[in-house]
């Protein structure tokens, strides 16, 4: 079972951590952040709210679309899409540096969900973040430990 409260963490940690020494000077990763958040109508106070409940993986799969649009913006605004709108697993290694664990997780989600961006990139984003959520989940590599 899947808690939403993973999903943010793997959000936060491959799409919004890296940002810090690749955002122009007045946008940090809290602004980004609640950014994507008015972009897609969802207050902070309906974050926390979600975090704090356990969800399955059915409640995550049909999870309302502006969660899955937040993903979304993250990744745009995070500047990790290439130009199909697809995860940029080079991009975000560039950024970042990714363990092997970390690349494999995103290399096997790519493969399973890249066809799926054409049709719907908030689907897309947010079943990247689901599928690297499973991947690490158990791991040390989850970001809980606060290692990036």
């Amino acid at each position: 079972m899947l808690h939403f409260t993973a999903i943010v963490v793997v959000a936060l940690l491959l799409l919004v951590a890296p940002l810090t020494e690749c955002l122009p000077g007045a946008m940090d990763e809290s602004a980004l952040v609640d950014d994507c958040l008015t972009t897609n109508n969802i207050s902070r106070a309906e974050v926390l709210a979600r975090i704090n409940l356990n969800s399955s993986q059915e409640d995550l799969e049909n999870l309302d679309r502006k969660y899955k649009c937040f993903a979304h913006c993250l990744a745009t605004k995070a500047n990790i899409l290439d130009s199909a709108g697809l995860v940029d697993v080079a991009k975000i290694d560039e950024m970042e540096p990714l363990s092997d664990q970390r690349r494999q997780a995103l290399d096997n989600c790519k493969r399973a969900h890249d066809e799926q961006a054409q049709a719907d990139g908030c689907e897309y984003a947010f079943s990247i973040l689901l599928c690297v959520s499973d991947h690490l989940g158990g791991s040390d590599e989850s970001g809980v430990d606060g290692e990036a």
